[in-house]
């Protein structure tokens, strides 16, 4: 009976085997299938950058192209769902950065830079934010940012619509009525205020200063110890409506806010002094920093109390390495310029960290980080800002690295720009530690001292050529170790030859062949014809791990030390492209 019984279980469990069979996914594509994902091509480009008929993501990377390090002359429109946000809006910036297609996938997106709220206004607390999905169109301006990046150009890109709504932000009302004269006697209401910065040219200040009274509707971004500086909105009776803008203005006695000092709050009775601009043609404001608070609550304070401005300090240095600008004198020149325009060289500057910025030490995430110097690391009026600079050896820090700390005595190298006219600092992108305390490299593998001669004979290694930074007609050694996909260089670094994406217009390239620090290799842009062919990874896999030789120029790619203009290259003995002659000392 007991065999009888195993054997109808046995014939129980194998019928039930083969019905569960039919359910269970084939393990491997039939051989009339693809075996692998392909990509989801970008769409067409399509619209004429009109508000009727923006551009969509690829028709607008394609309209950028032409604008190398230069900006479109007209503003344009473009449509597109939000694909990633790499910058959300914050009341610190008012700004926020992300990337846009038709569909909200990777495909064909395009770089929304540092784009501004609705109505072309700053974002403040209790604006939506941005995700993915969102669909928006966005106006501005647009550039060919190093020849490889399309973005928006920052400071003239602002989302037009979010999700099909056109205005949303606390956008200050021209409503309500005017009274007063702009006088101390007499100051302006809130009414008047926007009232006759509406009738100054756009984007130009006020040649007076003018007072303005007023209870405080909303707070923007409250004062703090960083920045010493408030941005709020007023209005006859502390109603968030017909609001005039307070944009970053300083405090009592015109001078920054420290801590101890009282803080702002809504209903706060104030009067403020100071110049005023029409910004971007659309939002009556004061100047940043160019105003201040001459009343609260009843207490009044005078401009430089004590006595007369302290005569400023001299700037000192010519910007070279030998004798670099300090704080004051970089100062001096970034001032100079005119909103969004940027020196045309790199200048060293030398000073101690005063302050960091907030969030501003190195991290991982980014390998940057922001701080104020000055001649003696003091926290005084004459501090320069070092804007977002890469560690030294001019590549991105990585854990493991020295922290930056107040104190510390740094030399900085950088092109300069006045941003929104009115903070001179260092340029993102073009600015890096060339020493911290005296040393000029802060790897943990010792010295970063270049090495080699960047000759046929003698070349750079690949921790010398980023120590390097920069250099015309070098050659450079090191090991294939993989590639970049798409345009941002941490996040799109492979370590190997596999899949469809592989790219074929660059490689990285390392000191060591098991290297997968991306901070520690550089990017290598193949130009197009036997060197590409030669030694790309997607139609040669078997290169990875490879030692090369190449011949070009070191230079900003991806927004990092890498190889452009390769015209020569050895790779298992063989010779590829032209050899560049050997250059001649001149006999005097």
């Amino acid at each position: 009976m007991k065999k009888i019984f195993y054997s109808l279980m046995v014939l129980t469990m194998t019928a039930l085997t083969f019905t569960s069979c039919e359910d269970v996914p084939e393990p491997y594509a039939l051989p009339t299938e693809s075996g692998t994902k392909e990509e989801e091509p970008a769409a067409d480009p399509t619209g004429d950058g009109t508000l009727d008929n923006p551009f969509n993501s690829v028709a607008a990377n394609e309209y950028a192209q032409p604008f190398v390090d230069s900006n479109s002359p007209k503003e344009v429109y473009i449509k597109g769902i939000v694909v990633s946000v790499s910058e959300q809006f914050s009341a610190q910036y008012g700004n926020a950065t992300f990337y846009i297609s038709d569909n909200g996938k990777e495909a064909g997106q395009f770089y929304v830079f540092r784009a501004l709220y609705l109505g072309n206004e700053r974002w403040v607390e209790g604006n939506e934010t941005l995700k993915p999905g969102d669909e928006v169109i966005v106006c501005g301006k647009v550039t060919n940012y190093k020849g490889n990046t399309p973005e928006t150009v920052q400071g003239t890109a602002y989302i037009y619509s979010l999700n099909g709504k056109t205005s949303g932000g606390s956008t200050p009302s021209t409503g309500g009525t005017p009274s007063g004269d702009g006088t101390e006697a007499n100051p302006y209401n809130a009414a008047a205020a926007n009232k006759y910065v509406s009738g100054l040219a756009a984007d130009t200040e006020s040649d007076k200063d003018i007072y303005i009274k007023g209870k405080i509707a909303k707070v923007a971004e409250e004062f703090s110890a960083q920045y010493g500086n408030a941005s709020f909105y007023i209005s006859d009776d502390g109603k968030d409506e017909n609001t005039f803008y307070v944009f970053r203005t300083l405090y009592l006695g015109n001078k920054k806010w420290t801590e101890g000092d009282k803080q702002i709050k809504v209903g706060d009775e104030v009067v403020i002094c100071g110049r005023v601009v029409l910004y971007k043609g659309n939002t009556p404001e004061t100047v940043q920093n160019k105003s201040y608070i001459f009343k609260l609550e009843g207490g009044s304070d005078t401009p430089n109390p004590g006595g007369s401005d302290p005569a400023p300090k001299a700037g000192t240095g010519d910007g070279s390495l030998g004798n670099p600008f300090n704080s004051v004198a970089a100062n001096s020149v970034a001032s100079q310029l005119a909103d969004g325009q940027n020196t045309t060289k790199s200048y060293y500057i030398k000073g101690k960290i005063c302050s960091i910025a907030n969030n501003g030490e190195f991290g991982a995430q980014y390998g940057n980080a922001s701080f104020y110097i000055t001649d003696n690391g003091s926290d005084s009026d004459d501090k320069f800002y070092i804007f977002r600079t890469l560690y030294l050896g001019n590549r991105k820090w990585a854990d493991g690295d020295a922290q930056i700390k107040v104190g510390d005595e740094v030399v900085v190298c950088a092109k300069l720009t006045n941003y929104r006219g009115n903070t001179p600092e260092t340029v993102q992108g073009e600015t890096y530690l060339y020493s911290l305390n005296g040393k000029t490299d802060g790897s943990s593998e010792g010295p970063g001292d270049v090495s080699g001669k960047g000759s046929y004979s003698d070349p750079y290694d690949v921790a010398s050529a980023i120590a390097k930074g920069s250099a015309t007609g070098v050659y450079v050694k090191g090991f294939i170790v993989g590639y970049v996909e798409g345009q941002a260089y941490e996040e799109g670094a492979h370590f190997d030859a596999n899949g469809d994406n592989v790219s074929i217009t660059n490689i990285l390239l390392a000191t060591s062949p098991s290297e997968n620090n991306p901070s520690k290799c550089m990017p290598v842009q193949i130009p197009n014809g036997e060197i590409r062919s030669a030694i790309n990874l997607k139609d040669n896999p078997g290169n990875l791990g490879k030692e090369v030789l190449l011949y070009g120029d070191i230079a900003t790619y991806f927004k990092v030390p890498g190889i452009k203009n390769t015209s020569y290259a050895e790779l298992d003995g063989k010779s590829i492209g032209t050899k560049a002659a050997a250059k001649r000392r001149v006999r005097r």
